[in-house]
Parts: structure tokens; C-alpha cells; sequence
């Protein structure tokens, strides 16, 4: 579509902007992008991406947040007036493998920022833009916002990146088109990300050569400080009840006489999965019942096993809960490693990510869910199959990537 700039102080037609494709063809690139946001803070939509108070100063560019044989740079560092991070990437949407790996990239620079300090930044920012004197990113946000007090403001990046509480946003264009694959992918990272936005940069060109940057904000997501649970379409659910913990409203409901029958079926079912259940890898120990509509298997590596489980009224499902900071490590290799991970199982697969104090606990899950459309015995016996087929599955890719034989 063409754009039209029009001057009412001269008699001059209109000077028609045409579409122009970010492209390294043509110079515009992802890194061209990166250096215009950089020059130009401003041309990031800050209040319509994050909500009001939030700024974006813009701090490093290519920031080495790992050396090595897998060094790793982030795009661009910037901070808010309240002293969050604000991690950008761009990325050019006509690259086939742009979508996973963004969102994989993002996934992994939340993750390493989250374990550094404030000393550690500064000093990092100091060796990668020789920055001179005390607290040159206080300075430079200073200087855009003279009501700045200097402890607050060091505290509050503190917080930021205890927290693993980070303003992210992609940068590049055509999102529009890929808006609902890219719902879903966001949807697999919640609660690492903090809050995370998507940022089409549209790029028009004149017959002069000038260039018109239009920004627009077609996606954002909400803080996440709990672990939510979604549907492969991107629609939030509640959190299941009959995984490792039963609601005291669950055991206290009336109708006892219902809820023991419905109890003995579930029983039932799980009785013929364990029976029927045939693993490919030797070292797989037989399942074994949990306490009402799920059983649990056991898998080597930082993890709590595998739970295979079922949900009123057609859900059934697979997940492993990761543990601590090995199990942050695991969980981030299998992000990686998404795409190879499905085509073995077979199954989308979902990564539901722990943010804030419960990160130190549990990292996060891996969720593999499955809808029934028959009723009654018809979706016990959908259910079943794909529990059966699926759950070999997952044990055999597993079980190569995350080692050993023990649980």
C-alpha cells in the first residue's frame, strides 16, 4: 500500500512512500534495523508496548553475554526510567527459521541476564564499550531523565535482574503475517520473558531515497509471575488440578457416592494403561498409580518424571516438571531443540517457563496435551491410544537428550 506525504506549506504534489521489504539485498537489513533503533529510541512505541511509566534508553549494542566457543551477543540493551532491562532483538520474519529462533534466543539471553548483578553488568558494559567512570548506564540514563535518583534507580536494576524481570521486544517486519504462529510460540515461554512485546517496523521509500519508518505493536504479552498453562491455539486455561496436587474443595465435595464411582473409573483406565503400556528403551520402569486420575514414570536427569494424567471433560496429557538450576539448563537445551523434539514425538509440544521466587524451585515443565472428540467409552478409548503411543514416544526422545539410565 502506498503512503502519501503531504506538504500543505508548498504547492508540491505528494511524495508517494512505497513498501519497501526489510532484505540485506538492499541494505536494509536486521543489522541496518538495529542501528536505526538505536539512533532513534524513540521509534520503539514504549507506552503501547509496555503500558505507561516505561522508557526505553537505548545502552549497547551487540552485548557479549557469553564468550567461548558459543559466544553469544544480544542485539541491543536498553533501560527504563524504572529500571527494568529492556532486551531487543531484530529479526527479519521472511527467514524461515526466524519465528523459533527469536523466541529461542530471548528465551536463553532472559536466562543469562537473569544471573548476573548489577557489578556485573557495569563492568561488562565498560569492556564492550570502553564506558569510563562511575556507573556509566546511570549516567546515560540520566542524562535522558534528570529526576532520576541514583541508588533507587541501581536497586531497581537489581531487582530487574533478580527477578529475570525484563522488558523484551522483536523488532523486524512482517509479524502481521505470522501473528498466530507467533501467539503460540510466546505462549510455550511465559514467565522467563516477564513481559514481551512484537514490534513491526514497516519501511517505506520515496523517489527521492528517503526513508519512512512506521512502527505498530500488533502483539504484547502480560507480566507473568505465576506459571500458566495454555492451549496449542494461545487461549489461557486454568492450572489442572489432578497433577501433583487435589484442591481441598476436590476431596471435600458432596456427591460422595458420584465421586468415589468416578474415582473407580479413572482407576480403571490407568489400570489398562499400565497394562498395556510397551516402552522401546530397556531401562523404563513400569508406571505407577498417583493418587486419582494420573500415573507417574520415572526418567533420569534434573527432572521429577513423567506424569501422564487426564482432565475432565476430554483433556489427556503428558508433562515433566524440571528442578532447579540444572533443570533450567535441561529445559532450555530441549527449547533448542523444539523443532527435532516434535518430529520425534510427534506432538506439539509446550514449555511453560517459572518466573520470579519459584524459578529456584522448579525451572519449569514440558507439556504435551491431547483433545478427544468422542464421549464415554469412545473417549476413553482416544484417550488411551494416544497416551500409549505418545508416551513411548516422549520416553525414547527423552531419554536421549537428557542422559543416563537412573531416575
Amino acid at each position: 500500500m502506498t503512503i502519501y506525504l503531504y506538504d500543505e506549506q508548498t504547492f508540491n504534489p505528494p511524495a508517494a512512500f512505497q513498501p519497501v521489504a526489510l532484505t540485506a539485498g538492499n541494505g536494509h537489513n536486521e543489522r541496518w534495523l538495529q542501528e536505526r533503533i538505536f539512533e532513534l529510541p524513540s521509534l520503539l512505541p514504549m507506552t503501547e508496548m509496555f503500558g505507561h511509566g516505561e522508557s526505553f534508553v537505548p545502552v549497547c549494542r551487540e552485548l557479549p553475554l557469553r564468550y567461548g566457543s558459543s559466544s553469544v551477543f544480544l542485539d541491543i540493551l536498553g533501560v527504563s526510567a524504572t529500571g527494568r532491562l529492556v532486551l531487543i532483538e531484530c529479526k527479519l520474519w521472511r527467514n524461515p527459521e526466524a519465528r523459533r529462533e527469536v523466541i529461542a534466543q530471548l528465551f536463553e539471553y532472559a536466562s543469562l541476564l537473569s544471573e548476573w548483578t548489577y557489578s556485573d553488568l557495569e563492568a561488562r558494559l565498560k569492556t564492550a564499550r570502553g564506558l569510563t567512570g562511575e556507573n556509566p548506564m546511570f549516567a546515560a540514563v540520566k542524562a535522558a531523565h534528570p529526576e532520576l535518583d541514583e541508588g533507587a534507580f541501581v536497586d531497581s536494576v537489581n531487582r530487574s535482574l533478580e527477578r529475570g524481570d525484563f522488558l523484551c521486544a522483536i523488532a523486524g517486519d512482517g509479524v502481521r503475517s505470522d501473528l498466530q504462529a507467533l501467539r503460540r510460540l510466546l505462549a510455550t515461554h511465559g514467565g522467563v520473558l516477564s513481559q514481551l512485546a512484537l514490534v513491526e517496523i514497516r519501511t517505506y521509500r520515496d523517489a527521492d531515497g528517503r526513508t519512512l519508518l512506521v512502527p505498530s505493536v500488533p502483539l504484547r504479552t502480560e507480566v507473568v509471575q505465576r506459571e500458566v498453562l495454555v492451549r496449542p491455539d494461545g487461549v489461557p486455561l486454568e492450572r489442572a488440578a489432578p497433577v501433583d496436587e487435589v484442591a481441598p474443595a476436590q476431596e471435600s465435595t458432596p456427591q460422595p457416592k458420584a465421586v468415589s464411582a468416578s474415582k473407580l473409573l479413572n482407576r480403571a483406565f490407568w489400570d489398562k494403561f499400565i497394562e498395556q503400556v510397551k516402552f522401546d528403551h530397556p531401562d523404563q520402569t513400569p508406571p505407577r498409580h498417583g493418587t486419582n486420575n494420573f500415573v507417574r514414570l520415572d526418567l533420569p536427569g534434573p527432572v521429577q518424571g513423567l506424569v501422564a494424567y487426564r482432565e475432565q471433560p476430554s483433556t489427556a496429557g503428558l508433562f515433566v516438571k524440571f528442578l532447579g538450576a540444572d533443570g533450567r539448563e535441561a529445559l532450555q537445551a530441549l527449547v533448542e531443540d523444539q523443532a527435532a523434539l516434535e518430529q520425534e514425538v510427534g506432538q506439539p509440544i509446550r514449555f511453560n517457563v517459572s518466573g520470579g521466587h519459584d524459578a529456584e524451585r522448579e525451572a519449569g515443565r514440558l507439556v504435551v496435551q491431547f483433545e478427544a472428540q468422542g464421549e464415554g467409552a469412545a473417549r476413553d478409548a482416544e484417550q488411551l491410544a494416544w497416551l500409549l503411543r505418545t508416551c513411548n514416544a516422549l520416553v525414547n526422545a527423552l531419554r536421549l537428550r537428557l542422559g543416563g539410565t537412573g531416575s
